[in-house]
Protein backbone atom coordinates (compact mmCIF):
# COMPACT_ATOMS: atom_id res chain seq x y z
CA UNK A 1 0.00 0.00 0.00
CA UNK A 2 1.70 3.33 -1.18
CA UNK A 3 -0.36 5.56 0.62
CA UNK A 4 -0.30 6.21 4.28
CA UNK A 5 -3.23 7.66 5.38
CA UNK A 6 -6.89 7.59 4.08
CA UNK A 7 -9.00 10.95 4.89
CA UNK A 8 -12.84 9.48 5.35
CA UNK A 9 -14.20 12.29 2.30
CA UNK A 10 -11.90 10.46 -0.17
CA UNK A 11 -13.21 6.90 0.94
CA UNK A 12 -16.75 8.40 0.68
CA UNK A 13 -16.16 9.69 -3.04
CA UNK A 14 -15.36 6.31 -3.97
CA UNK A 15 -17.94 3.85 -5.77
CA UNK A 16 -18.92 0.66 -4.32
CA UNK A 17 -16.72 -1.41 -6.40
CA UNK A 18 -14.10 0.36 -5.80
CA UNK A 19 -14.67 0.53 -1.86
CA UNK A 20 -14.72 -3.22 -2.18
CA UNK A 21 -11.35 -3.39 -4.15
CA UNK A 22 -9.84 -1.68 -1.56
CA UNK A 23 -11.10 -3.40 1.28
CA UNK A 24 -9.79 -6.82 -0.02
CA UNK A 25 -6.56 -5.61 -1.46
CA UNK A 26 -5.98 -4.37 2.11
CA UNK A 27 -7.10 -7.85 3.62
CA UNK A 28 -4.69 -9.64 1.37
CA UNK A 29 -1.97 -7.61 3.40
CA UNK A 30 -2.09 -9.94 6.21
CA UNK A 31 0.05 -8.20 9.90
CA UNK A 32 0.16 -4.87 7.76
CA UNK A 33 -1.00 -1.73 10.14
CA UNK A 34 -1.69 0.96 6.96
CA UNK A 35 -3.40 -1.97 5.68
CA UNK A 36 -5.25 -2.97 8.34
CA UNK A 37 -5.89 0.82 9.77
CA UNK A 38 -8.07 1.23 5.66
CA UNK A 39 -9.42 -1.74 6.38
CA UNK A 40 -10.81 -0.99 9.28
CA UNK A 41 -11.75 2.45 8.41
CA UNK A 42 -14.16 1.78 5.48
CA UNK A 43 -15.92 -1.08 8.06
CA UNK A 44 -16.22 2.15 10.62
CA UNK A 45 -17.65 4.37 7.74
CA UNK A 46 -20.13 1.41 6.48
CA UNK A 47 -18.83 1.67 2.91
CA UNK A 48 -18.49 -1.81 2.48
CA UNK A 49 -21.91 -2.95 0.72
CA UNK A 50 -22.54 -3.59 -2.52
CA UNK A 51 -24.55 -1.57 -5.52
CA UNK A 52 -27.81 -2.48 -3.64
CA UNK A 53 -27.28 -1.92 -0.20
CA UNK A 54 -26.34 -5.55 1.18
CA UNK A 55 -23.05 -6.55 2.86
CA UNK A 56 -20.27 -8.43 0.54
CA UNK A 57 -19.84 -12.09 1.74
CA UNK A 58 -16.21 -10.69 3.20
CA UNK A 59 -17.95 -8.64 5.41
CA UNK A 60 -17.03 -8.79 9.07
CA UNK A 61 -20.77 -9.24 10.49
CA UNK A 62 -21.32 -11.86 7.64
CA UNK A 63 -18.36 -13.62 8.76
CA UNK A 64 -19.74 -13.30 12.01
CA UNK A 65 -23.14 -14.56 11.10
CA UNK A 66 -21.01 -17.56 9.58
CA UNK A 67 -19.27 -18.34 12.87
CA UNK A 68 -22.16 -18.07 14.72
CA UNK A 69 -24.31 -20.67 12.50
CA UNK A 70 -21.67 -23.10 12.81
CA UNK A 71 -21.19 -23.54 16.76
CA UNK A 72 -22.11 -26.88 17.59
CA UNK A 73 -24.43 -24.95 20.12
CA UNK A 74 -26.14 -22.73 17.42
CA UNK A 75 -26.43 -26.31 15.45
CA UNK A 76 -27.90 -28.37 18.22
CA UNK A 77 -30.71 -25.35 18.78
CA UNK A 78 -31.66 -24.94 15.48
CA UNK A 79 -32.09 -28.74 15.47
CA UNK A 80 -34.20 -28.69 18.50
CA UNK A 81 -35.99 -25.91 16.93
CA UNK A 82 -36.88 -28.15 13.50
CA UNK A 83 -37.67 -30.70 16.08
CA UNK A 84 -40.56 -27.96 17.71
CA UNK A 85 -41.84 -27.70 14.25
CA UNK A 86 -39.94 -24.35 14.00
CA UNK A 87 -37.39 -23.02 11.18
CA UNK A 88 -33.88 -23.71 12.39
CA UNK A 89 -33.41 -20.16 12.35
CA UNK A 90 -35.68 -19.21 14.91
CA UNK A 91 -33.56 -21.41 17.73
CA UNK A 92 -30.40 -19.85 16.95
CA UNK A 93 -30.40 -15.92 15.58
CA UNK A 94 -30.40 -14.90 19.72
CA UNK A 95 -26.96 -16.09 18.96
CA UNK A 96 -26.46 -13.61 16.03
CA UNK A 97 -28.59 -11.07 17.55
CA UNK A 98 -26.00 -11.16 20.80
CA UNK A 99 -22.97 -11.08 18.67
CA UNK A 100 -23.91 -8.41 16.14
CA UNK A 101 -26.29 -6.35 18.12
CA UNK A 102 -28.28 -3.81 15.80
CA UNK A 103 -25.91 -4.88 12.84
CA UNK A 104 -28.15 -8.21 12.21
CA UNK A 105 -31.32 -7.31 10.00
CA UNK A 106 -30.61 -4.11 7.90
CA UNK A 107 -28.52 -5.27 4.68
CA UNK A 108 -29.56 -8.77 3.80
CA UNK A 109 -27.49 -10.10 7.05
CA UNK A 110 -30.95 -12.30 7.63
CA UNK A 111 -30.70 -13.75 4.22
CA UNK A 112 -26.75 -14.64 4.51
CA UNK A 113 -27.70 -16.22 8.42
CA UNK A 114 -30.97 -18.11 6.92
CA UNK A 115 -28.47 -19.75 4.22
CA UNK A 116 -25.84 -19.97 6.88
CA UNK A 117 -27.93 -22.24 9.36
CA UNK A 118 -29.74 -24.21 5.99
CA UNK A 119 -25.97 -25.45 5.03
CA UNK A 120 -25.46 -26.72 8.70
CA UNK A 121 -28.63 -28.33 8.31
CA UNK A 122 -28.20 -30.09 5.15
CA UNK A 123 -24.82 -31.18 6.66
CA UNK A 124 -26.76 -32.84 9.52
CA UNK A 125 -29.35 -34.60 6.66
CA UNK A 126 -32.27 -32.56 7.23
CA UNK A 127 -34.47 -32.41 3.96
CA UNK A 128 -35.66 -28.00 2.67
CA UNK A 129 -38.80 -27.84 2.65
CA UNK A 130 -38.67 -24.79 0.68
CA UNK A 131 -41.28 -23.55 2.23
CA UNK A 132 -40.88 -20.19 4.35
CA UNK A 133 -42.93 -19.56 7.84
CA UNK A 134 -43.32 -16.43 9.54
CA UNK A 135 -40.86 -16.69 12.22
CA UNK A 136 -41.87 -16.45 16.15
CA UNK A 137 -42.47 -12.90 17.71
CA UNK A 138 -39.76 -10.91 19.00
CA UNK A 139 -37.20 -12.15 16.07
CA UNK A 140 -35.75 -9.65 13.70
CA UNK A 141 -35.82 -11.77 10.80
CA UNK A 142 -39.35 -12.25 9.16
CA UNK A 143 -39.81 -15.73 7.69
CA UNK A 144 -37.01 -18.42 7.37
CA UNK A 145 -37.26 -21.66 5.47
CA UNK A 146 -38.66 -24.90 7.44
CA UNK A 147 -36.56 -28.26 6.96
CA UNK A 148 -37.51 -31.46 8.36
CA UNK A 149 -35.72 -34.59 9.45
CA UNK A 150 -35.81 -37.26 6.57
CA UNK A 151 -37.19 -40.43 6.99
CA UNK A 152 -35.55 -43.50 7.22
Amino acid sequence: MAKQRWEDNELRAYRHDQIVTLYRRARERVGDPVADALAAQIVRLELLKDERGGLPHDHPDMIGIEEVCGEPESVAAALTAVDAGLPPLAGMEHRIVERLGGRYGPNGTTNHAGRCIAVEMEAKGLRNTHRQIPMPDGSVAQSATMFERKER
